[in-house]
Order: structure tokens, then C-alpha cells, then sequence
């Protein structure tokens, strides 16, 4: 097994290895070695002790190697450290390179040279090569190595610098993108960049891959808090995304969690909504908010798979098997719902079920009937009552649909309320109609329950 790590000139890897103490190990092209674990190491790797093996004809260099063959890609592209190349000859190359690159940026305007550029293949060697080298004076000024000038002068950093050069051409990448989210937050007011946005793509998804990011992140701390694991939390300081890039974002509002944001903002539209209408019965077209009215109804789906999930859980006493397999189906659907969202929900007296709040209020409705007129023997032809006599008929035809064993939506506990007001499941059996006190004093006891 081989592992390519990253490309580097011979001469650049031998002078880290040196002022590190360490051994160069050399071997043709195609030859098998077998290295220990002993030789220091080159770069940035996540342990301190790697096999590490540098090729001079292949110029790469692998780490974490027992047996190794080697690549035979070659590279024939003269390089400004190549040991036979006296220091005049390597200033000249350095300074027509230089050249080359100022010529690069007049007319492409950066100097993030690609490894592919045609017209001058070398020219992009010789940029990731002057990155790689500035690289290594860093880290060798963070050791506390003097002759950090083997690596490149500071002369030469003053003359890239001057062109602009761009010596970390990710955080170049990193920032550009930045810079145009910026922008498209001015515009649209948000940082929703949708994932196919067609007049900047690369926008679309470089906004996704924060996000992706950002959540691994996050991930690896909470797994790393829960198993008290040092090595998580190295991890997660690992991904691209640094504590600064955060901060950078969130300086400009930036959205983390987008499908949390969206509910968070139909939210604000219903409590807007119950402000104007008393209620949370949204239809579904409400011009006002036109998704509000489908977020209401999904709301009330999650919640039902929400608390099957959570009854089955928590219930080990329900023995009726089709209530059983009717909660295991709901549990295995997706839901949106959590605690936090019922709890907000709550706050704003939303109506989970609809047609049951409808029932109760018709209920109430009855109630009052009978408070004021003593019996529950409700009659179509009053005048100004038909609806809630139309209601009690339903009653009584679902009561009866429940003793033939049919499926009805009158359920155990609605008969139970209506029969302690003395409803009248036969209305032609007005000779057993409650005493008028009676009826009136239960009707009132259920009222004031509802209040």
C-alpha cells in the first residue's frame, strides 16, 4: 500500500529533514523498502513518528508504510533546488518564474497559478513549490530555527507580496466565497443560497459545505464530551471550518441549520396569525402567508408520529394489537417535531387536532343549551338551533354504529361526557329526559371544566 501525501522538491523536504535531525532515505524508481517507525516527520501529519520515505525521480514523499513500491511519475521539470544548479543559475530561474507570474496575474488577475496551466506547465509547480517553502519557514520559526532563509528569504516574500500573491490558496478561496455571501445577503436579506443557484454555483455550494462542515464539527464535540475523548476534540479543530471562519459567518447572520430557520419564521407567522384570528385554525390558502397554512397541518402530522414514537416508549401496558401496530406505523415515520417545538407550540394554545377541537366546541355549544333550557332533547325545528341539533343526531347515529361494532369517531371518552349532562342517545325517549335542576347543574360542572 502507498499513500501520496503531497508533492515537494527534493531539495525543500531534505532541508527540513536536516534542520530536524533527520535521515534522508533515497531509492530508485520501482524498488521495494521496508522503513521502521523511527525517522522523523516531514509536514503536518496527526502523530509524531511515521515512516517516511522521499524518492528523488518521483519527488513524492508517503507516510505510515511497511512494504512500499514506488510510483514511476517521474518529474522531468527543471527545479530552481535542484542540487546541481549553481546559486546564480537558481536566482535566474527564480526571478524568470517571478516574471512569468506577474505576466499570469495582468492577465488573469490572481496569482492562483493551476498545476494544469498549459501555457507554462512549470509555472504552477513553482507556485505550490514557493507556498510549500513559506510553509516550512513558518514552522520553522514557531521550533525556534534561525536559519529559516534555507527555506525562501525574505527578500523573495517581499517580492511575491508585492504582486499579491496568495500564499494559502484556500483561505484565498475560502474568503472570495465570503465576500460574495456577503453580497447576496445585501441583496436577498438571508444567507439561504439555494443549493442550484444558477448565477453563482460555486456560491450554492460552497454555502452547503459550510454548513456540512459546521455539523461535523458540532457532531464530534457532543460524541467527544459524551465519551470525555481528548482525540474528539482533536478532531474536530481538524475541518476546514476554524473557530475565525465561524465567528466571520456569524458576524453576517449566517444561517447554520436552514430548515430550522424556516420554522423558526413560519413561527413568528403564526403567533402573528392567533394575534389577528384568536386561533391556530390557518387554512390552507391564507394569502397573508401563503405556507403557513400547509406548515399548521405538518405540524400536527409530526406531532402524531412525535407521540406514538414517544408512547410506545414510555408505555409497556397497551395490549389492544391494532392500536399497537397503528403506533408502530407512525413511529417509524420521519418527524420534525421535538420537545422544544412542542413546548413552543404550547405556548401559543395550537390546536393539534382540529376536528376534536371542533367536537368540544360544538359540545360546549350543547352544554349552554341545556343550562338554559333544562333537557338535552334537542329538536331540528326550534328555530336558530339546527345545527347543534343536526350535531347531536350524528351522535346518536355514531353511538349506534359503535354497538353494532362498526368503526366511529365517537369514542369511549365522548360518551362519557355527554352522559353525565344526561344526553339522550333515543331522542324519541322523552319520558326519560333528567330532571330539569339536574341537567342544568351538570351542564354547568362541564362548562366550567372547559374553562
Amino acid at each position: 500500500m502507498h499513500c501520496t501525501v503531497r508533492r515537494l522538491s527534493v531539495a525543500a523536504v531534505a532541508r527540513q529533514q536536516r534542520a530536524r535531525g533527520a535521515i534522508i532515505i533515497r531509492a530508485a524508481a520501482g524498488r521495494h523498502l521496508t522503513c521502521p517507525a523511527s525517522y522523523d516527520v516531514i509536514g503536518r501529519f496527526p502523530s509524531p513518528h511515521h515512516d517516511v520515505v522521499v524518492n528523488k525521480q518521483t519527488r513524492y514523499y508517503f507516510k505510515d508504510v511497511n512494504s512500499l513500491h514506488f510510483s514511476t511519475n517521474a518529474s522531468n521539470d527543471t527545479d530552481e533546488d535542484d542540487e546541481t544548479m549553481t546559486a546564480s543559475q537558481r536566482e535566474i530561474f527564480w526571478n524568470d518564474n517571478f516574471e512569468a507570474l506577474k505576466a499570469y496575474k495582468s492577465t488573469h488577475g490572481d496569482t492562483s497559478v493551476p498545476a494544469t496551466y498549459l501555457e507554462n506547465p512549470q509555472l504552477g509547480n513553482w507556485v505550490d513549490n514557493q507556498r510549500q517553502l513559506y510553509r516550512m519557514r513558518q514552522e520553522a520559526e514557531e521550533n525556534g530555527i534561525t536559519t529559516t532563509y534555507e527555506f525562501i528569504t525574505a527578500e523573495r516574500i517581499d517580492k511575491l507580496n508585492s504582486i499579491g500573491f496568495v500564499w494559502n490558496a484556500n483561505d484565498a478561496a475560502w474568503n472570495l466565497r465570503f465576500e460574495e455571501l456577503k453580497q447576496y445577503i445585501e441583496e436577498h436579506g438571508n444567507s439561504c443560497v439555494p443549493g442550484i443557484y444558477l448565477e453563482n454555483e460555486p456560491l450554492g455550494l460552497w454555502v452547503a459545505k459550510q454548513r456540512r462542515t459546521y455539523k461535523v464539527k458540532h457532531r464530534v464535540k457532543l460524541e467527544a464530551k459524551k465519551k470525555n475523548r481528548e482525540e474528539g476534540k482533536d478532531l474536530a479543530a481538524e475541518t476546514s471550518l476554524s473557530g475565525e471562519r465561524i465567528d466571520k459567518l456569524n458576524a453576517v447572520g449566517f444561517i447554520w441549520d436552514v430548515h430550522e430557520a424556516q420554522w423558526l419564521e413560519r413561527y413568528a407567522e403564526l403567533i402573528k396569525y392567533r394575534r389577528d384570528h384568536g386561533d391556530t385554525l390557518v387554512p390552507k390558502h391564507y394569502p397573508v402567508y401563503p405556507f403557513l397554512g400547509r406548515w399548521v397541518d405538518k405540524q400536527r402530522f409530526d406531532f402524531k408520529r412525535f407521540m406514538a414514537k414517544k408512547k410506545l416508549e414510555e408505555c409497556d401496558e397497551i395490549e389492544d394489537p391494532e392500536e399497537i401496530e397503528e403506533l408502530e406505523r407512525l413511529a417509524s415515520l420521519s418527524t420534525g417535531m421535538t420537545e422544544e417545538r412542542v413546548r413552543l407550540l404550547d405556548a401559543e394554545d395550537f390546536i393539534w387536532d382540529p376536528f376534536n377541537h371542533a367536537w368540544e366546541q360544538k359540545y360546549n355549544e350543547f352544554c349552554i343549551f341545556v343550562r338554559m333550557n333544562g333537557h338535552t332533547a334537542i329538536r331540528s325545528r326550534r328555530k336558530g338551533y339546527d345545527p347543534l341539533a343536526r350535531w347531536a343526531e350524528i351522535q346518536r347515529k355514531n353511538y349506534r354504529k359503535k354497538i353494532d361494532g362498526e368503526k366511529t369517531t365517537l369514542t369511549q371518552e365522548r360518551i362519557d361526557k355527554l352522559e353525565r349532562i344526561g344526553f339522550l342517545w333515543d331522542n324519541r325517549g322523552m319520558e326519560t329526559r333528567p330532571p330539569a335542576k339536574a341537567a342544568r347543574a351538570a351542564a354547568g360542572k362541564e362548562l366550567k371544566s372547559t374553562i
